[in-house]
């Protein structure tokens, strides 16, 4: 068996061994005793190209699998099931940027790439997690103030008509202020320390890209550019999707109180 490949390069060398392994499958199913029909090769050759078969695989699962685990999280500290979809869908873009700007500095996959793939989930999730955080738990007093004077503004005239459509206005104006206030409450809580934690994780890494030893730059790389997506896609796409349809009132949260209340056991009647 015969066949151009090159051993770094995953795709040639995986039509090689992929040739190899169909003419051993069916020699194998043809020629070989029954005892020994589920038999395979193994050559050492392909050691490392089954290291990084295994690292594509388990990349991509093992992101899957944290992306999972984060929608868990952000529902947990959130309690909105809106705000964690949210959240999950900015985490994800982030991650799809931060994984092309790898291809554009030609990085190849390795168990450090991988690794890192991996850690942008963690590293991701925080600042959009604090948005999310500061979106839901605003003051109360401060949305009913601005729905107050969305009804003083809002004066109903004798038209029968005229006074449904001025009630639908009213409401969605009322729902919009709300957004309005929660968003401007959330940067106003924990803005300024989502940029400063960027900048500083940011600054760390920029360090370490002038290293001479190649994992160290490429963690360096790594820590520019999930700080810069993360905090990007967090304050520019997460707040103005908040902004636009993001949960008002009750809409979408989880009692956790009422919840836990029902495993409490009620004391009995003496």
């Amino acid at each position: 068996i015969s066949g151009a490949h090159n051993r770094t390069d995953y795709n040639s060398y995986n039509k090689y061994y992929m040739k190899v392994k169909n003419f051993f499958d069916s020699y194998i199913k043809q020629h070989a005793p029954e005892h020994l029909k589920h038999a395979w090769f193994s050559s050492s050759n392909f050691a490392f190209y089954g290291v990084q078969r295994e690292l594509l695989s388990g990349s991509s699962s093992s992101l899957l699998v944290s992306l999972g685990i984060a929608l868990v999280v952000l529902f947990l500290t959130s309690g909105n099931l809106f705000i964690a979809i949210y959240a999950l869908i900015t985490i994800t873009f982030a991650i799809a940027i931060t994984v092309g700007v790898f291809v554009v500095l030609e990085w190849e996959l390795g168990i450090i790439e991988g690794i890192v793939i991996v850690m942008a989930v963690g590293l991701s999730v925080d600042f959009v997690v604090h948005f999310g955080v500061g979106y839901i738990h605003i003051d109360p007093t401060d949305i009913d103030n601005e729905r107050k004077k969305i009804e003083d503004q809002s004066k109903p005239n004798g038209n029968e008509n005229d006074s449904k459509i001025n009630t639908w206005r009213v409401m969605y104006r009322k729902q919009q202020v709300e957004r309005t206030t929660r968003v401007r409450g959330s940067i106003l809580r924990v803005g300024s320390a989502v940029f400063m934690a960027a900048f500083t994780t940011f600054a760390a890494g920029f360090s370490m890209i002038f290293a001479s030893v190649i994992a160290i730059r490429q963690m360096g790389q790594f820590l520019m550019a999930i700080m810069l997506t993360s905090w990007s896609f967090s304050m520019f796409f997460f707040l103005p999707l908040c902004l636009i349809i993001g949960p008002v009132g009750i809409c979408g949260s989880i009692p956790f109180s009422r919840l836990i209340k029902c495993f409490k056991q009620t004391p009995r009647q003496q």
